[in-house]
């Protein structure tokens, strides 16, 4: 089997750089969204300790997506015997970081509502991104 085609590698290069792009922006609206959640919701005492919740939301979350994107990059630069490791190290990482996010604010007596629903937004904003920014890139089916 010969070695992948520069264009392939130049075009999934591109995809990871996009994916970064917007994973950096749905990081900064989940954030945004968080704070009024928590903010509105401890006023209204709807949230237990809000600001220790809007902490662990926010640092959950913004790991949860940097990993999303991380991975995908190491996957992109690896040789083709490595992907297979990246992408269930990628999977494996991720559930590490749900599991440390829901079990860590659980243990601080933070509301693991708020942090729950913003990893499950932030999972599917992260594979959705992942599969447009993919299906977009101009991968060669064949090699020539």
């Amino acid at each position: 089997m010969s070695q992948t085609p520069p264009t392939n590698a130049r075009a999934l290069r591109q995809a990871s750089a996009r994916l970064r792009q917007i994973l950096a922006v749905a990081t900064v609206l989940l954030v945004a969204g968080e704070a009024l959640w928590c903010l509105i919701g401890g006023a209204r005492g709807a949230v237990d300790r809000p600001l220790g919740t809007l902490l662990a939301a926010v640092v959950t979350t913004t790991l949860l997506l940097a990993a999303t994107w991380w991975f995908l990059d190491r996957m992109v630069h690896s040789d083709t015997g490595g992907l297979v490791v990246w992408v269930a190290g990628g999977y494996l990482g991720k559930i590490a970081l749900l599991a440390a996010g829901l079990l860590g604010g659980r243990a601080l007596g933070c509301d693991t509502r708020v942090i729950g629903v913003s990893l499950i937004v932030a999972i599917l904003v992260g594979m959705f991104a992942e599969a447009t920014v993919l299906a977009q890139a101009r991968i060669l089916a064949v090699e020539p």
